[in-house]
């Protein structure tokens, strides 16, 4: 009897890490709450576990609402002709031009603009532990997803442009056609690489640097999605993959690698970064 109840105290030992272990493997058995900071801004995620293999995290990346200043110059397609010089010839435009078609006699020659960083994205992330009892390094996949604009900018006080957008509707005008032609004038507005741009009817300049809004991501990184303990931190470093960036200027696409480096030098990188670095901490607790 004495020896049985020895076996039996055995096997119960030797069975109850067992139960524990599968336990642990079951799917969704622990949640996680985790805060994050990086390249992505600010992130929010909930994070489960699949197996002890596998975790799973879902959440977003907030991108505060920041805005940046940044300076264009003003351009006609007249080689070595500044804003200022054409000037001059407003007294002879507006001589032949209705009231309300007037030009107004200051010509700016720099458009302040906003610049308005916009990366808030969701993402869905799986992570796959290799050796999941000895190590919490992970290899991660899944992907990040957005609206595809990633910057936008726009002129600080709207309308600004308006005596830029009357001049360039003098170019058009019947009437002033015979001052144009005599003086050789053309419109005013951006000149981007290949493209010129002018401002919209409103006197405005609106662009935005579009990417992917589906956005491959792969990397890796230490820390579990779940953490063993109450508290526990998890580094990821990796890329996005953005795809093929896209300036748009009032509605027109331009290819970003004829934008050329106009767009001042940090604006210019982001218009051709294809893969983005992602460099991240976070911070997660165990609720169950």
């Amino acid at each position: 009897m004495k020896k049985l109840l020895v076996i039996f105290s055995f096997l119960g030992m030797s069975l109850t890490p067992a139960s524990a272990q599968e336990d642990d493997q079951l799917i969704f058995n622990h949640l996680g709450i985790g805060i994050s900071v990086g390249t992505t801004a600010l992130g929010i995620s909930a994070s489960t576990v699949l197996t002890p293999y596998f975790g799973i995290r879902a959440g977003i990346n907030i991108w505060p609402i920041i805005k940046l200043r940044s300076n264009m110059h003003l351009g006609s397609r007249i080689q070595n002709w500044e804003t200022g010089d054409l000037v001059k010839y407003v007294e002879e435009l507006n001589a032949v031009l209705s009231e309300d078609q007037q030009v107004p006699m200051e010509m700016p020659e720099l458009v302040s603009l906003h610049v308005k960083p916009k990366l808030t994205a969701g993402h869905i992330l799986v992570d796959y532990y290799p050796f999941p009892r000895r190590s919490n390094f992970h290899l991660t996949t899944g992907f990040h997803l957005g609206t595809g604009t990633v910057v936008n900018l726009h002129n600080r006080h709207d309308g600004s442009l308006m005596a830029v957008t009357a001049w360039n509707n003098a170019m058009k005008n019947p009437d002033a056609q015979d001052v144009v032609q005599e003086y050789g004038l053309e419109p005013v507005g951006l000149i981007l690489g290949d493209y010129f741009i002018v401002p919209d009817e409103d006197g405005n300049i609106d662009a935005k640097i579009k990417v992917s809004g589906f956005r491959p991501y792969l990397g890796l990184g230490f820390g579990r999605a779940v953490p063993r303990k109450r508290i526990g931190c998890q580094f990821d470093l990796g890329v996005q993959f953005w795809g093929s960036p896209k300036v748009v200027v009032n509605g027109e696409t331009l290819q970003a690698d004829r934008v050329g480096d106009q767009l001042d030098d940090a604006l210019s990188i982001v218009s051709r970064i294809k893969v983005f670095p992602v460099v991240s901490f976070r911070l997660v607790g165990r609720i169950f």
